[in-house]
């Protein structure tokens, strides 16, 4: 853009932006356009504030609305300006500035004054906005000019609790995110501007598959910019390697480096992955075949689209001894679902026994010790969107910390500490309990290794409501009970753990020969239902790695 001075003062004529056809066309966001008309042709509070995650088109949306004004001649004599916000700056120690920046802006007939980055300017700098306040309370307060500012929520949580009575002065849009359609003629509006240097063609299923990409990891970034920016450096790699048109494998290629997810695993075929979920993880999860098909058949249905979308993908209580595969089932599901060990995330709860550690889930408020930082909930959901959450001992924790997780069970989001709305639709809820232990040990002995089909509702839940309110069971898609382990299913998950040590020591191409029978009256004197595996699996380590350190150290003789 080309900048103009008045007095030193270095703004932008967005009018004649738009005749010199500098501006794109706005793609969807209708209804923001005529609240932005509707607002700015007011007699009184006629001044906005866009608000919106970086990214999102607070920016484009203004000048989309300049275009779309002046095409349509409306308001012919209104002039539309651009300040940048260095001008703010110089507010913090210039008197003569700020009395020089009042009386431009009351000279300016029939404006709108639009301040991008403004909540970046102002955030956490009391003096520089007590300036703009003096500068600025009259004209906000006066039919002409109209004022837009944008923000990010963080920026504009900290405005209102800090300056209430500058905030009232301004009516606020909310920018929330377009349809799939509006994102692909987005891209391509601004493919002649990236792809000029490159010229590689674009079919629309490329178009197609950038946004659907950008969906699927919103940790990429918030679109529509994050898709912009991975068509740009897409295209970069489609034209350093030859390519005369872009595909997946390339687009892909760049997902992959980003995400840290294998490329085979981005392009696994989702439904293979649904239909095989029951039988991989029943290879690896010894003796829990009915709590794996519920979990299978949950996670099947919201993948196909069957649930209700605005939940996340599966919520679960897991009860039973320790050491039954609880944890290692949550570890399996999330390396399996969404192909990396990074999307297992997972919080011991107790931690949070304090009525004051909410704030660690979430983040402080705004103009409290620790904002910045945000909360370990919230931030993990931020850069791990696809993926599983494990709340270990979950009774462990304050009642409050149970309100934060019946808005992310019940509404599939949460909202953190700077009053951003977190999703969580794309995660996996699991967690764990010892509620109801003593209840399922006994039940299982007594009848033989089975469980009976009304045992939850008659002996589990009223075990679970000595530590957790009803409403709270009630968010969980299912309450699985996990079993305590016979001597038979011990014996197999040995020889699963003695499989594990042989792939850890594959370049020594090592392979034990345990003797069965030893093993099996080995297995006999550690079992304790109290315990699950546990015991077994140090004696399989000690056992093989004692093994492998003898055969290591015989070798370097």
């Amino acid at each position: 853009m080309t900048t103009k001075t008045i007095k030193k003062i270095e703004y932008y004529d967005l009018r004649e932006e738009v005749e010199r056809g500098k501006i794109l066309e706005l793609i969807g966001r209708q209804e923001e356009v005529h609240r932005i008309s509707r607002v700015t042709n007011r007699s009184l509070r006629n001044n906005i504030m866009i608000i919106g995650p970086r990214g999102i088109g607070k920016t484009t949306l203004f000048y989309g609305w300049v275009k779309n004004a002046i095409q349509n001649k409306k308001n012919e004599n209104t002039q539309y300006i651009q300040f940048d916000t260095e001008h703010l700056y110089d507010l913090e120690n210039n008197e003569d500035q700020r009395i020089t920046i009042t009386k431009i802006l009351e000279r300016i007939p029939h404006s709108v004054i639009f301040i991008d980055n403004f909540g970046k300017a102002v955030y956490k700098n009391n003096y520089l906005i007590q300036n703009i306040e003096r500068v600025y309370n009259n004209l906000l307060k006066n039919q002409n000019p109209s004022i837009v500012l944008c923000l990010e929520s963080r920026e504009y949580s900290w405005l209102e609790k800090e300056y209430p009575a500058f905030v009232e002065l301004f009516e606020t849009i909310q920018l929330k995110n377009q349809t799939k359609d509006d994102y692909v003629k987005i891209l391509r509006n601004t493919l002649p501007k990236i792809n000029q240097k490159h010229r590689v063609i674009i079919p629309t299923i490329s178009l197609e598959d950038i946004v659907s990409y950008t969906e699927r990891f919103p940790n990429l970034g918030q679109l529509p910019q994050s898709a912009i920016s991975l068509l740009d450096e897409s295209i970069a790699l489609a034209s350093a390697n030859g390519k005369k048109a872009l595909f997946e494998e390339t687009i892909s290629e760049v997902i992959s480096s980003k995400t840290g997810i294998p490329i085979n695993q981005l392009n696994a075929d989702e439904i293979e992955i649904l239909k095989n979920l029951e039988e991989v993880l029943n290879k690896k999860i010894i003796n829990q075949e009915s709590s794996i098909q519920l979990i299978s058949k949950t996670l099947q249905r919201a993948k196909l689209g069957l649930r209700n979308p605005n939940k996340p993908l599966g919520s679960f209580l897991m009860m039973g001894p320790s050491g039954v595969g609880k944890t290692e089932t949550a570890k399996l599901i999330a390396e399996y679902m969404f192909g990396k060990s990074e999307s297992f995330i997972r919080f011991d709860m107790s931690e949070f026994g304090q009525e004051h550690t909410v704030q660690r889930l979430i983040g402080a408020p705004a103009g409290y010790s620790g904002y910045e930082s945000g909360g370990a909930l919230t931030n993990a959901l931020k850069k791990e969107p696809h993926c599983l959450i494990l709340l270990d001992e979950i009774e462990k924790a304050h009642p409050k910390v149970f309100d934060i997780f019946l808005q992310l069970l019940d509404d599939g989001r949460i909202t953190s500490g700077q009053n951003e709305t977190v999703d969580a639709k794309n995660c996996i809820v699991m967690a764990t309990s010892n509620a109801g232990v003593k209840e399922i040990l006994k039940e299982f002995f007594e009848n033989e290794g089975k469980i009976p089909e009304d045992f939850v509702k008659e002996r589990i839940i009223p075990a679970l409501e000595k530590s957790f309110r009803l409403e709270f069971i009630n968010r969980f898609d299912n309450l699985l009970v996990f079993n305590p382990l016979t001597q038979e299913s011990l014996l197999q998950i040995a020889k699963l753990e003695i499989e594990k040590i042989e792939k850890r020591l594959i370049k020594h191409k090592v392979k034990f020969d345990i003797d069965t029978n030893t093993l099996e009256e080995k297995i006999k004197g550690l079992a304790d239902p109290r315990f699950g595996a546990r015991p077994v699996k140090r004696f399989i380590e000690e056992t093989c790695e004692s093994l492998m350190v003898q055969s290591l150290l015989n070798e370097k003789k």
